[in-house]
């Protein structure tokens, strides 16, 4: 579990010096239109709060994906997190993801970021696990997902690496776990998007939201990886 928390840090801090390789979101505000007929669409709201250590709220870096199995390296899909329709406040930090994906069933891992006050700066891993499939030809709403880091207790998931042990210590990601739902806002969301993007304006949207959920069960997989 450890090793897979030091991984995810390591790749944050290498998206963030422009040392990995992710794809954008998409649709963006600048475009028109799109063809689904090269890839479907993911659409979803994310919301992220710190409770715990509130000075340091939640910034994402990378919406990690998976296709299938996952057994190479093409079906390990990773999302670079922009400033498009991202709102901040203090109820969390919002974004409105947009993901092109092939048609096919996908686990929705994690999602990657930092937050820092100088002196100090710190890596989390938010872990939805959550699964959905991406049908031919289609834009899919997946739903809204608040996550919330909230006082750790013993044998619970932690938000974020234990290492460095003062940085994670002080941003509340080590001593902190997450509280995560799910929920379907589908009026609004689209509503917004459509606004926000030129390119869904017209476009058919349909409504697939992700299972609740289940602490218990991303616990038992971090501890098994």
């Amino acid at each position: 579990m450890k090793k897979l928390f030091a991984t995810f840090a390591i790749a944050g801090t290498l998206l963030t010096t422009g040392c990995a390789t992710v794809a954008p979101m998409s649709p963006t505000t600048a475009m028109s239109s799109v063809d689904t007929t090269k890839n479907s669409y993911a659409l979803m709201t994310v919301t992220l709060r710190n409770a715990y250590h509130t000075s340091y709220q939640p910034s994402p870096i990378v919406v990690h994906m998976e296709r299938g199995a996952a057994d190479s390296r093409s079906d390990r899909l990773n999302f670079k997190f922009d400033d498009q329709a991202a709102t901040t406040s203090d109820a969390g930090n919002h974004y409105f993801v947009r993901l092109p994906l092939a048609p096919g069933k996908y686990v929705m891992r994690g999602i990657t970021g930092q937050s820092g006050i100088f002196p100090f700066h710190g890596m989390f891993f938010t872990p939805p696990h959550e699964t959905g499939e991406i049908k031919p030809n289609s834009i899919v709403y997946l739903g809204h997902i608040d996550a919330t880091v909230v006082e750790r207790k013993d044998g619970e998931l932690r938000a974020g690496p234990v290492i460095p042990l003062i940085d994670q210590a002080a941003t509340g990601f080590s001593g902190g776990t997450w509280d995560i739902s799910v929920s379907d806002q589908f009026d609004h969301d689209v509503t917004e998007f459509k606004k926000d993007f030129p390119a869904l304006s017209n476009a058919s949207i349909e409504r697939d939201i992700l299972p609740a959920w289940d602490k218990q069960k991303v616990t038992e997989w971090w501890a098994n990886h």
